[in-house]
């Protein structure tokens, strides 16, 4: 379960974003999460009712909602303690860039409590590898190629010349009070044993869950995986493909050259999604589609026999 803990536990009334909203006593926040991954003690938001949203007792989170909605909220989330606030996404994301700023907000959970470079990976010429990075034995990373803070680079991946793993994201939110902000990318981004990337690859590292691409996979030259994709194993992306943010890419699916994925989308395990398609609607498991926009098609080899 992915979180990010703070390096002290910080009280509520101490954070400018909550200064004017109300009086907390002496109730602290121990870290930040995503509400589909509740932790007591950590501060989260919910923003919106969802059609399908059932009760979650389980929720035992610090909420942000919106003081219009804090009735319906209390009844979706009785253990929850809510936090009633006119713009909710905005005060998280204040409180962020609060905490990042104060330097007491830690990476993300996922990675190991020291990162490393090990003693036997090999890190070509003029690469940029920040602190708070984990490369792992074995691990190949090209010449020009920068990892950035939050990567974890496992056991014989290969990074492909002037490649960024862990660059941010585009994100934007206009706020009630009329104020744009851009919501931090906390998350990073985990490579897995065996990934091949190409060279001039961009994957973008995730707003509050990691980008993650699984074990065995291939990705081809001059790919962009967005924040908070998940690809899984022995998928296969060839060369200038494009993939919106939060998207799922699951096990053995392959996708050809130049496609473009939208956001939020799910590609089926074993799918093929074939060369130059356009791809806004789910992918069932097994499917082929072709197209812009890409629609069911007969059996397509999209890529190479794995």
């Amino acid at each position: 379960m992915e979180h990010f803990p703070l390096h002290q536990p910080c009280l509520l009334k101490s954070l400018p974003s909550m200064a004017s909203i109300g009086s907390f006593g002496d109730e602290s926040i121990l870290g930040v999460a995503l509400i589909s991954k509740p932790l007591k003690g950590y501060l989260t938001f919910c923003d919106r009712l969802s059609p399908s949203a059932t009760t979650d007792t389980e929720c035992t989170s610090t909420m942000l909602v919106p003081d219009t909605l804090t009735e319906q909220m209390a009844a979706l989330y009785p253990c929850a303690k809510l936090v009633p606030v006119a713009d909710a996404r905005a005060v998280f994301i204040d409180t962020l860039e609060y905490l990042q700023q104060s330097g007491i907000l830690g990476m993300t959970s996922l990675l190991p409590n020291s990162p490393t470079v090990a003693s036997d990976a090999r890190v070509g010429e003029r690469v940029v590898v920040e602190s708070g990075v984990q490369i792992d034995s074995g691990v190949t990373v090209g010449n020009g190629a920068v990892i950035r803070r939050g990567a974890w680079l496992q056991r014989g991946a290969a990074v492909g010349e002037n490649s960024v793993i862990g660059s941010v994201g585009i994100d934007a939110y206009l706020g009630q009070d009329g104020k744009r902000r851009r919501f931090p990318h906390l998350a990073g981004v985990i490579v897995g044993e065996g990934v091949s990337l190409g060279a001039s690859c961009v994957v973008v590292r995730g707003i509050l869950s990691s980008t993650r691409i699984g074990a065995g996979s291939i990705i081809g030259n001059l790919c962009n995986i967005g924040h908070g994709v998940e690809v899984g194993e022995n998928v296969w992306i060839s060369a200038g493909t494009m993939i919106g943010g939060h998207t799922t890419i699951d096990s053995n699916a392959t996708i050809a050259l130049g496609c473009a994925i939208r956001d939020n989308i799910f590609i089926g395990a074993n799918a093929n999604v074939g060369m130059g398609s356009v791809v806004t609607k789910n992918v069932r498991a097994g499917r082929s589609v072709f197209g812009n926009p890409a629609k069911s098609f007969r059996s397509i080899n999209a890529g190479p026999v794995r």
